[in-house]
């Protein structure tokens, strides 16, 4: 009886040791002392959930944007930054209507991702956001799409200030 009692913060205490921590697994400051970031272009996991023929560019826009609002140029460098898209839809207006409980709701995801100039990857770090589940069931397609977008662009911003 008295072994469970010991067990479990023991179990707890080993997965803590072994378990990546965020820090751990996106390796800490990889754009410390960089002034230069190469941005490539979007590459796209999934074409099936990709329903904006010009979200690869826009997503390329808002790395370039979010890494000069950081304090980086853009240019030749021996790292790079490229965005891979997992998943960028409008959501559905029927859904948010007839559902609702953020049902339907825009998605942008996907991973910014950095390497070195071997192309060894210094960097991967998932990015998700959802439209606004406030009133969105009265928002057409298009105004998902932004909020879902802006905030997108905002986690970049926050994501990359980590890695400084």
């Amino acid at each position: 009886m008295h072994l469970k009692r010991y067990v479990l913060p023991f179990a707890v205490a080993l997965l803590s040791m072994v378990w990546p921590t965020r820090a751990d697994a996106q390796g800490t400051a990889v754009l410390r002392d960089l002034k230069v970031v190469l941005v490539e272009a979007t590459v796209i996991a999934n074409p099936d959930k990709v329903k904006d023929d010009g979200a690869p560019a826009a997503l390329e826009d808002m790395l370039r944007n979010a890494l000069k609002s950081s304090g980086f140029e853009i240019g030749e460098s021996p790292v790079s930054a490229h965005i891979l898209l997992e998943e960028f839809t409008s959501g559905s207006k029927a859904k948010r209507i007839m559902v609702g409980l953020g049902s339907g709701r825009s998605t942008v995801a996907g991973r910014l991702i950095l390497t070195d100039a071997d192309q060894k990857e210094l960097a991967n770090i998932p990015l998700k956001v959802r439209g606004s589940f406030m009133f969105s069931s009265y928002d057409t397609n298009k105004q998902q799409r932004k909020q879902a977008t802006s905030s997108f662009e905002q986690k970049l911003i926050e994501e990359i200030a980590r890695l400084k």
